[in-house]
């Protein structure tokens, strides 16, 4: 087989995996279909290009959980702690919903992955988003201070990673409700409103924090 061809091939299988996936999640989709969605007419295209179809599948969310490492910006270790978490979250925003994203297929199998875990989610988790969390977590007890606790750092991160993720799982049902509304027109406004908001929580969190600590001493 040219290599041309089966560049098309392969890549024409990706997509229709994409497609099959995002419409009948990865237990329901079968060879056959993603086949058929790629005018692959041989269905031993899967085994031969992916191995299987646990092998798609795996390609698949290996590029939606990268993802975020290819919008990331280069390391500046020198920025300030506030600064860090605005790139952050203007990252996500801009990787989720620019050009529409939140509408995708590709955010559609993301949801499902949340919602329905396949057996490969802990390896994705720990290779993609533990370090990027970790990271997340340092920059966070920064702004609350030294004295904040694990819990509360943790939950600061789970509220601002779901305000960035709330139009990926919400969509179907906030479209209808706001149907003049668009993600890719407003994501940027979006990761301002998200960081003022955070911001405003972390200061009284803050200010409990000190409070507390000043009573402690009493």
């Amino acid at each position: 087989m040219p290599p041309t061809e089966s560049n098309t091939t392969r890549k024409n299988l990706l997509s229709a995996g994409i497609t099959v996936f995002a419409k009948k999640g990865y237990k329901e989709a079968t060879v056959r279909e993603i086949c058929k969605q790629a005018d692959a007419l041989n269905i031993n295209s899967i085994n031969y290009y992916f191995g299987s179809k646990q092998g798609l599948y795996r390609e698949i969310l290996e590029l939606i959980f990268s993802e975020y490492n290819r919008h990331a910006p280069s390391p500046a270790p020198d920025l300030t702690p506030e600064k860090r978490l605005k790139r952050f979250i203007t990252t996500f925003c801009t990787m989720l919903y620019k050009g529409g994203a939140a509408e995708s297929d590709l955010t559609a199998i993301f949801v499902s992955e949340m919602t329905s875990p396949s057996p490969f989610i802990q390896d994705i988790v720990d290779r993609y988003n533990r370090p990027r969390v970790e990271a997340n977590m340092d920059m966070l007890r920064e702004l609350l201070g030294p004295d904040a606790p694990d819990a509360m750092v943790r939950d600061c991160l789970v509220s601002v990673s779901g305000q960035i993720l709330y139009y990926s799982f919400a969509w179907p049902v906030f479209s209808r409700l706001f149907p003049e509304h668009s993600t890719q027109a407003t994501y940027a406004q979006w990761a301002d409103h998200v960081f003022t908001f955070s911001m405003g929580g972390i200061h009284v969190l803050k200010k409990q924090l000190k409070s507390q600590s000043q009573e402690d001493m009493t």
